[in-house]
């Protein structure tokens, strides 16, 4: 297997870095490459040849390994970004900062006043409209743009994802059924209104993270029971919350996944991940148990003790969960 070349984020010029999360997107299966599968997947935009398609690929790896990674794919598009450069260098500042934000008012609205907060939410709405304002036009420009190249080579039959995905695999490329209905409902006319084609790449970022829930959470199953006290079997659900300094980041960085892979073979684990607030150094880890028992027994793996030291700030929250919401076996 090739080495895998990744691209160290603080290496990436300012307006380059936004296409690691291209990447991110378009890796599926997390392998740390992008295939040819998951290339069409991506880039099939209905108009471009399985031919042209190909050839494309072909340029942006240019380590011939039949593979593209984070190093190629940045390469390539800063080399034809031309004026969209510095929109993407607004972009990237954008989404920081509104990131950042974000966070810092989830902190203080519960605790503020009513007008405050509907100042906050007014706020919110006027944002959400100017984006949606400026998304507008982009999406027209797009739109004039395919019909063009649509009517330039109309010998040209273009490459459909069914075309090389023909069923489901285990790499997980093909979404599951809750992305696709996400994906309907988001592109029916006149379901949302304006800035569908953003609620569409959030359905692409969070395809992996259903996709895997789905075959385990019982999503059909959630109703109003009628059950005896004592005898409904019951899971613990927790959530630990660590703030790290800067100086330790990588070190608990490496701790912590050392500690997801210790608990993920652990016997009454039935899931374990990992949510990282961009910029804010904070992690949140989610655990699902059968039992406290087998919780509490995990926390005596040096694993666990090594994380916790690890943490500048951390709180916990746990509570109990129908069992039956999992369809998981136990």
């Amino acid at each position: 297997m090739a080495e895998q070349q990744t691209a160290n984020p603080t290496e990436v010029e300012k307006g380059i870095s936004i296409f690691l999360d291209v990447f991110r997107r378009a890796d599926k299966n997390d392998d740390g490459f992008i295939s040819w599968e998951e290339f069409v997947s991506y880039c099939a935009d209905g108009v471009m040849g399985k031919e042209e398609l190909q050839a494309l690929f072909d340029d942006i790896d240019s380590h011939n390994t039949n593979n593209i990674d984070t190093e190629e794919l940045c390469t390539y598009f800063a080399q034809h970004l031309g004026e969209f450069r510095e929109v993407f260098s607004l972009l990237e500042d954008l989404n920081k900062k509104t990131t950042n934000v974000l966070y810092t008012t989830s902190k203080v609205y519960k605790e503020s006043n009513r007008i405050d907060k509907f100042i906050t939410r007014f706020i919110m709405r006027e944002i959400i409209y100017q984006m949606s304002a400026l998304q507008r036009p982009m999406e027209a420009a797009s739109d004039i743009l395919d019909t063009q190249a649509r009517e330039e080579r109309d010998d040209i039959k273009p490459l459909e994802v069914e075309d090389v995905i023909k069923k489901p695999s285990a790499s997980g490329i093909v979404p599951g059924r809750v992305v696709r209905r996400a994906k309907r409902q988001v592109s029916a006319p006149g379901s949302l209104g304006e800035g569908t084609g953003v609620m569409n790449s959030q359905v692409d970022r969070l395809s992996k993270l259903i996709d895997r829930l789905e075959r385990k959470v019982n999503f059909d199953g959630f109703r109003d029971e009628e059950v005896i006290h004592g005898e409904d079997d019951t899971l613990l659900l927790v959530n630990r919350e660590f703030t790290v300094t800067q100086d330790k980041l990588d070190e608990f960085q490496a701790n912590l996944r050392a500690y997801v892979d210790v608990t993920q073979g652990f016997r009454g684990c039935l899931n374990v991940s990992v949510r990282d607030l961009r910029d804010s150094n904070t992690f949140s880890l989610y655990e699902i148990w059968t039992s406290e028992e087998k919780q509490a027994q995990n926390c005596d793996n040096e694993a666990f003790k090594t994380l916790m030291d690890q943490a500048s700030e951390q709180s916990k929250n746990s509570m109990k969960i129908p069992g039956s919401w999992w369809k998981r076996e136990i």
